[in-house]
């Protein structure tokens, strides 16, 4: 395991995020408040899918501390194509990647590089930069790695 990566959230993909919540809460995770935005989207930007700039739209949401320290995010598709929404199409719904932070995103992003790992998908929020990597033709699972901006 890479030392300065540092766990943050496990990803589940879903179909209806107001059936997601409801079926969460019902096991004890939660809250799931709207994350950054209004509820629906999440304000995106430098979004780019396989490197190339893209248009698309989340709902995505975060139960944090819902299990244990665990931040659980729960991940609709909303507009346009993603990697998300293919994976919810091939495989239907279930766990979609696992998240890090990290110090250097870019640095992190040239290691990942030279053990073949391709970006998939990559944004900014108002607060985060993150990028997904194509490591889950083993396992099934992808990894995305996040900064902090001003970090």
């Amino acid at each position: 395991m890479h030392q300065n990566w540092k766990f943050h959230h496990v990803s589940v993909v879903v179909r209806d995020m107001q059936k997601a919540i409801e079926f969460y809460q019902t096991l004890g995770i939660g809250p799931f408040p709207p994350l950054l935005g209004p509820e629906g989207t999440v304000p995106l930007t430098g979004k780019t899918l396989w490197g190339k700039p893209a248009e698309y739209e989340l709902d995505l949401r975060h139960a944090e501390g819902g299990v244990g320290d665990l931040v659980f995010e729960v991940v609709q598709p909303l507009e346009g194509e993603t990697p998300i929404k293919e994976f919810l199409e091939k495989k239907g719904e279930g766990i979609h990647h696992i998240g890090f932070f990290v110090d250097d995103l870019d640095q992190e992003t040239a290691k990942m590089a030279e053990k073949g790992f391709t970006i998939t998908q990559s944004g900014e929020t108002p607060t985060v930069k993150w990028v997904y990597f194509d490591t889950d033709k083993v396992g099934g699972v992808s990894i995305e790695l996040m900064q902090k901006k001003g970090s």
